[in-house]
């Protein structure tokens, strides 16, 4: 019995790491993503011709008649064949190979954290009349996917709008990294794989007795795994707004 019941754990735990191998290449591929394919063509044939062809679900990008192929994998999870023949021209005989692929649903999206507000910077400090001055807002945008996929990095796209006509942007920067600009869109941020979230942070100048939303808009999520990218599946919440509320407008101290 003990020696059934080790080899029952075995084999769950080689069903398990071959499932987790399976999901990090090119024969499980998530819904959406791009990979690519190749083969050792005959090295003593001189004369000779290749073909890719996929049964479905995916797309070949680019040529098809090389000895490598990228395809871009559609919405539709299923299994599907990918073909490739090499022919001897000078003979017409042909060798093909073919690859099963199971296209699996896509469980990877990025969104940010939840809406919030806080005090203006200068908040409980001793202020002038019509007082001014800058506030440092931290949006967070989250990584999402299946705890077994290892990928290399991710990357996403961002906007930052500011409601308050009395205030602007100064800086944005991204986890801690260099100045990006003053607002406006950004594309291509790179974070780490090993990362789970990513930290944009953004400062706004303006009146500390007005108040103002700053919002952020995330987009165009991608992981990649070497050549491999998968897209962002499209759920989540892309919008994370932060308020900055005004301080009390008090008036100087008068004496008598």
């Amino acid at each position: 019995m003990k020696k059934t019941l080790t080899y029952l754990i075995a084999s769950i735990a080689f069903i398990a790491i071959s499932g987790v191998a399976k999901a990090q290449d090119g024969t499980a591929p998530y819904a959406g993503s791009t990979h690519g394919y190749s083969v050792n063509p005959d090295a003593n044939t001189a004369n000779k011709s290749y073909l890719w062809a996929v049964s479905g679900g995916g797309v070949i990008s680019g040529a098809s008649n090389e000895t490598s192929v990228l395809i871009d994998w559609g919405s539709t999870p299923g299994t599907y064949t990918i073909s490739f023949t090499e022919t001897d021209e000078s003979t017409l005989c042909s060798t093909v190979r073919e690859l099963e692929v199971e296209v699996i649903a896509n469980t990877f999206y990025v969104n940010v954290a939840e809406d919030a507000f806080d005090c203006h910077d200068l908040s409980g400090t001793v202020l002038a009349t019509d007082a001014s001055g800058p506030t440092t807002l931290y949006f967070t945008v989250n990584l999402n996917k299946d705890a077994t996929w290892s990928i290399d990095s991710w990357e996403y796209d961002f906007s930052v709008a500011v409601t308050g006509t009395d205030y602007s942007v100064s800086s944005v920067k991204v986890d801690a990294g260099a100045e990006l600009g003053t607002g406006g869109s950004y594309s291509n941020v790179s974070v780490s794989g090993s990362a789970t979230s990513s930290e944009i942070a953004v400062v706004i100048n303006g009146p500390v007795s007005a108040g103002t939303d700053v919002e952020i808009t995330v987009s165009n999520g991608e992981a990649i795994v070497g050549t491999s990218v998968t897209p962002d599946n499209g759920t989540g919440d892309k919008k994370q707004v932060l308020t900055v509320k005004p301080l009390p407008n008090t008036s100087p101290i008068s004496a008598n």
